[in-house]
């Protein structure tokens, strides 16, 4: 049996989707687009640890020339800003993944404050279009409500937000939070917003690979944090373990809510 969140196993999505014909295009170029393609694939990476794995499946996707976006929070063992540089000139997005309601404890101005600093000093190294929020269970904060008053992305220079900009009645969205591809309540923050459409699922990677291949919806989005996806023996038992002390610590949380 196949391991799950492997590079193995995001080789074989990676080359579902060309063979499948779907178009590869980042976040910018979706919210920038007067026309997408008919067939398209948007991936995206959360940077929240590990940014060394994000570089690995970076050139991965370079190998078959496929662009993503990464998200990097601005946190000292995510910000580097050398292999940011990098991953950028191996053709990819980069975008900030905010969490500036969480910062200063939902104060909405002060956030706004925060979000400029954090987003000055990551396009001090690259080219920021597009930004999307991170989503930590343990926080009172949706750090989204940031931009539930007059204040916009315009003045920010931005072209959107990743989870609010995107229409996810056309795009199916999957995410890789809880290590499984399907919906439920371990994606606690990880969740469109606004009106969705999504009449597909998966759990696993193998499932969410034979819905590519057989082209079953024609634009799709799927989040992957690098941290989770493992190249070693050692590495996969402890992302694996991690990842199930955190779905208990979900699901008691759900409990008391």
């Amino acid at each position: 049996m196949t391991r799950d969140f492997t590079y193995e196993i995001y080789e074989e999505l990676l080359q579902a989707g060309l063979d499948a014909g779907y178009e590869h295009i980042t976040v910018r170029e979706y919210l920038d687009s007067d026309a997408l393609p008919e067939r398209f694939i948007i991936h995206r990476h959360d940077v929240d640890r590990k940014p060394e794995n994000s570089l690995a499946m970076a050139r991965l996707e370079a190998e078959y020339d496929i662009p993503s976006t990464y998200y990097f929070r601005t946190i000292d063992k995510t910000f580097q800003p050398e292999l940011i540089r990098e991953i950028e000139d191996l053709g990819h997005e980069i975008g900030y993944h905010y969490e500036d309601m969480d910062r200063v404890d939902g104060n909405v101005a002060e956030a706004h404050a925060s979000f400029a600093t954090h987003l000055e000093r990551l396009r001090e190294h690259a080219t920021i279009d597009t930004v999307c929020m991170h989503g930590n269970p343990l926080t009172a904060h949706d750090n989204r409500d940031m931009w539930t008053g007059d204040r916009g992305f315009d003045e920010y220079g931005l072209l959107g937000e990743a989870y609010l900009s995107m229409d996810f009645v056309d795009v199916t969205y999957f995410s890789d939070t809880g290590r499984t591809w399907e919906d439920g309540d371990l994606k606690v923050k990880d969740h469109p917003v606004g009106e969705s459409s999504k009449t597909v699922s998966a759990d696993g990677t193998a499932e969410l690979i034979e819905l590519v291949a057989e082209a079953r919806v024609p634009g799709l989005c799927l989040l992957s944090h690098p941290n989770r996806w493992a190249e070693t023996t050692p590495e996969y038992v402890t992302e694996y373990s991690k990842d199930a002390v955190t779905n208990v610590g979900k699901r008691m949380l759900n409990l008391v809510r």
